[in-house]
């Protein structure tokens, strides 16, 4: 029995496999790990300075308004609204960028693949669901279909690409509220799970209101890392989304020793000394090699004039990596966080424990 019939094994028994999912194809290659982007593979070592979590594009209405009635995305002027942000962090050195809209938010692969090509960076997109924001964003489907049904949905645009595309998503993007991992939280992890053990998709799961103030989200992390090691995966095929607003550090560090992946990806300049101080704990302890840093920036948005107000991509560049430099980050420090940990992370593999 090879390693990905063991991942099976150990999912069946705990009810997360089905039968009827197309096989994982090429994920890797001779020369080296692989990512897939809205316009096909590369090398994973290709990527270069990654953004790790940011956004192009979003519907943030209701599930229910979004289904009532469709808006038309004057896809010329997205781009033209969004690519000189993209074109400004290219200029800086970025190579590739994260965008982790989520399926019910608005994903738009069209687009994205669109701003790829004019702005020469490399994108990725999701598959996955998401129910975090006291559920306003979940549809009928999401809440009603079971984990092997919707791991069957995420599959398919692996295998067959997205919405009528060719495009293929590079990685898995869940969201849950903070709170007992349970009900619909715990099918989406359960098909998240699925759909990784299928396609060697990375599993990127955002834990938090949007509205509230985070104070159990690490509690949330610690729960969902013990369901993902129950069944035989790999902590290194989950990521963490929005780590930073857990204010107890002591669970990134517990997390990222087991081999999580903890993304602090909301960097605004404001925030500068507490991104300071969370990286430079993360260093202390020896595990900057578990940490992406990104911004959560962009956020084109259906339905308001021009998208309404774009937040920039390039502070990261402008005033953390400064800021990091000043504390004592060298190169190889910041190699690590913006290189070499995106390509380990969204390199598409099976990882069993």
């Amino acid at each position: 029995m090879d390693r990905r019939q063991a991942l099976q094994t150990l999912l069946a028994s705990y009810g997360l496999a089905s039968a009827g999912c197309a096989p994982t194809r090429g994920s890797s290659a001779a020369g080296g790990l692989r990512v897939m982007t809205v316009d096909g593979w590369i090398n994973a070592s290709d990527l270069g300075v990654t953004l790790a979590h940011e956004h192009v594009f979003a519907d943030l209405r209701p599930a229910a308004e979004q289904a009532a009635q469709s808006l038309t995305v004057d896809l010329d002027e997205a781009v033209q609204v969004l690519l000189p942000h993209l074109q400004q962090v290219a200029a800086q050195g970025c190579r590739s960028l994260v965008e982790c809209t989520a399926t019910n938010l608005g994903r738009h692969p069209r687009l994205i693949q669109r701003l790829s090509r004019a702005s020469g960076l490399h994108m990725l997109t999701v598959t996955g669901g998401y129910a975090a924001a006291g559920r306003r964003f979940v549809p009928p489907y999401l809440a009603e279909q079971s984990a092997g049904q919707l791991a069957a949905r995420w599959t398919r645009e692996w295998t067959t690409g997205i919405d009528g595309t060719e495009i293929r998503p590079g990685l898995i993007k869940i969201g849950v509220d903070e709170g007992p991992l349970e009900g619909l939280e715990l099918k989406l992890l359960q098909a998240a799970l699925q759909t990784h053990a299928e396609t060697g998709l990375t599993i990127a799961c955002h834990i938090g209101s949007w509205t509230e103030k985070h104070t159990e989200s690490g509690r949330s992390a610690m729960q969902q890392l013990g369901a993902i090691r129950q069944a035989g995966v790999s902590p290194s095929a989950w990521i963490w989304v929005h780590a930073q607003h857990e204010g107890d550090l002591r669970h990134h560090v517990s997390i990222a020793r087991q081999g999580g992946w903890i993304s602090f990806d909301d960097f605004r300049v404001e925030r500068l000394a507490r991104y300071v101080e969370l990286l430079q704990t993360m260093r202390s302890e020896g595990l900057l090699h578990r940490v992406l840093v990104s911004q959560d920036a962009g956020w084109y948005t259906a339905g308001q004039p021009r998208g309404g107000t774009i937040a920039p991509y390039d502070p990261l560049f402008t005033s953390l990596l400064p800021a990091l430099r000043a504390a004592g980050f060298g190169d190889a420090d910041i190699n690590t966080l913006l290189v070499t940990n995106p390509a380990q992370a969204f390199a598409v593999r099976v990882r069993t424990t």
